[in-house]
């Protein structure tokens, strides 16, 4: 208990010992008065007189009851101060509690605040990494389009390389005069991958050499006319 006050249970209670005190004193009373009719009967020669008797023990009964009014005083002065300072510290508990309960509010709030703020973020980048995951699934898409072409493109630049190659042994073999050399390059087309392509891009440097002066004096096209 604070402040060294009587706790809650053993708190002093300044009328429990009235009922016994005021059976103490109609018990005195009754004696006095036995007494008093008891010493009317007695003899004159009594070293003490009835009254003189009923005098002393209303005496006594006046000191002990001032007596016992003191004692009164004391335990109710000690209860008193044991309700004020029990009163001060539920006060003082109360207030902390309302101030903690005040600040409990307040982060609360603060905490509904931001979850609802980190709630608009999280959906905003849930859309950002959907906005991405689809430009992803057609940047792959793109990709392995890409990829195809090039292989594509790859492999018929191999066949056509791998065509001039063959194409160039032959011809240097023997020698094939034009119309010679662009018969065997049609023989060679029919079985060589890639001389199809070749033979279409001679045939059509070829026409371009005789439109627009490419064949040099001896009747050969110039070595850019190969280029396609």
């Amino acid at each position: 208990a604070p402040r060294g006050a009587f706790p809650l249970s053993a708190a002093p209670c300044p009328t429990e010992a009235m009922p016994c005190r005021r059976s103490s004193l109609l018990a005195a009373a009754a004696a006095a008065a036995a007494a008093f009719g008891f010493g009317a009967r007695c003899t004159a020669a009594a070293a003490v007189t009835p009254a003189q008797q009923v005098i002393n023990m209303l005496s006594e009964m006046k000191a002990k009851g001032a007596k016992m009014m003191q004692t009164e005083k004391l335990t109710y002065a000690k209860y008193e101060q044991w309700v004020d300072d029990t009163t001060k510290d539920l006060a003082n508990q109360i207030k902390e509690s309302e101030t903690k309960i005040e600040e409990l509010v307040a982060f609360a709030t603060k905490a509904d605040s931001d979850a609802a703020a980190l709630g608009q973020e999280i959906a905003a980048l849930s859309a950002e990494i959907d906005k991405l995951e689809g430009e992803k699934a057609a940047a792959t898409e793109d990709r392995k389009d890409e990829h195809g072409e090039y292989l594509k493109m790859s492999q018929d630049y191999a066949e056509s390389v791998d065509a001039l190659e063959r194409a160039i042994q032959v011809l240097s073999a023997q020698s094939y005069d034009r119309a010679q050399a662009e018969s065997m390059l049609q023989k060679m087309a029919q079985t060589v991958p890639g001389m199809p392509r070749v033979l279409a891009a001679f045939l059509q440097q070829q026409e371009k050499g005789r439109s627009g002066g490419l064949l040099r004096g001896d009747g050969a096209p110039e070595v850019a006319a190969y280029e396609f």
